[in-house]
């Protein structure tokens, strides 16, 4: 699936200020203070909290489902992206899709991101039509690791591209924790 640029650059700049929110920063020092795991829920419902509430005005829906193509999935009949997110003034029907997944632990976190994006070659096409699909990690920060060379190396052997290009990866203030979004 393409990586338009205006999307990368609409989901980055969600996020970046979603991340800024001193509110979600404290919640994230409870979450590492007291070892809380399980939270990607919670954090899904603060996001869709915060697309309500944000300027852009953006149309989206939580979990809406897309027919895999049978010869390709035989086990699942839907893929269910937990956010698609249409931005005002985009064409009608024409959305982003965002998957988030959380993990202490950055490979752990990097390899569930990039199984999530590999089912989606598998969607028939629908009603709606996807511009693009996107994973959103978020994990503890390693500053030893170099995150673009990991996510790169996970993605070799599949039939996924990798625009760094078209990467974020930032440390999220005041906390232990990072994301990356590709």
């Amino acid at each position: 699936m393409k990586k338009p640029q205006v999307d990368f650059e609409y989901v980055s700049e969600l996020l970046a200020k979603f991340f800024k929110q001193r509110s979600l920063q404290s919640a994230f020092k409870v979450i590492a203070a007291q070892d809380i795991t399980g939270w990607e829920i919670w954090f899904q419902v603060e996001f869709a909290r915060f697309l309500t509430e944000h300027e852009s005005e953006p149309e989206w829906s939580r979990e809406y489902p897309f027919e895999f193509d049978y010869r390709m999935e035989r086990e699942r009949a839907f893929l269910r992206p937990d956010f698609i997110i249409r931005k005002k003034h985009w064409a009608a029907d024409r959305y982003l899709a965002l998957e988030i997944k959380q993990h202490q632990q950055l490979g752990n976190c990097i390899a569930n991101m990039i199984s999530d994006l590999k089912k989606v070659a598998k969607i028939r096409k629908s009603e709606i039509d996807l511009r693009s699909y996107w994973a959103l990690g978020i994990f503890q920060t390693d500053d030893e690791i170099d995150l673009p060379e990991l996510i790169e190396s996970k993605m070799s052997g599949t039939a996924l591209s990798y625009y760094q290009s078209r990467t974020a990866i930032n440390h999220i203030p005041g906390t232990i924790y990072s994301y990356a979004l590709f």
